[in-house]
């Protein structure tokens, strides 16, 4: 069976590069333009591992990872997406419990090794964070 993953992007270009990247991969995909489109999506839907932009319009990518770990603590893996590096940033993802960072731009080469070290089981045993 496949590895659902979803992509909570509002650039569209950007959310339309992974879908393609990952599904040329094998993975299924599901997409959603904002972190509420997501959240409604999460209720109804089972995901193996979310890629998450920090900063979209209305509910941050920090505010969506924290709602998902208030309904379910063990909920699937999340790596952060983007360019924000700073480390207050970091920091709030990490205390969230974000498997890791995707650095925008990314080549879909590198956007998939991520995707695959964060679904690995030793990284799930380890509890280590991939900060990229």
């Amino acid at each position: 069976m496949k590895t659902t993953i979803l992509i909570v992007e509002d650039d569209e270009m950007i959310r339309e590069l992974m879908d393609i990247t990952l599904s040329q991969a094998g993975y299924a995909v599901l997409t959603a333009g904002s972190g509420e489109a997501a959240l409604d999506l999460m209720r109804r839907v089972r995901v193996g591992l979310v890629l998450l932009d920090v900063h979209m319009p209305r509910m941050s990518g920090i505010e969506v990872l924290a709602t998902m770990r208030r309904r379910n603590r063990a909920g699937p893996p999340v790596l952060m997406v983007t360019a924000n590096r700073q480390p207050e940033t970091v920091q709030k993802a990490i205390s969230l419990g974000c498997a890791g960072y995707v650095a925008k731009p990314f080549a879909p080469g590198d956007l998939l090794n991520r995707v695959a070290r964060a679904l690995a089981p030793t990284r799930a045993a380890t509890g280590d964070v991939l900060i990229i």
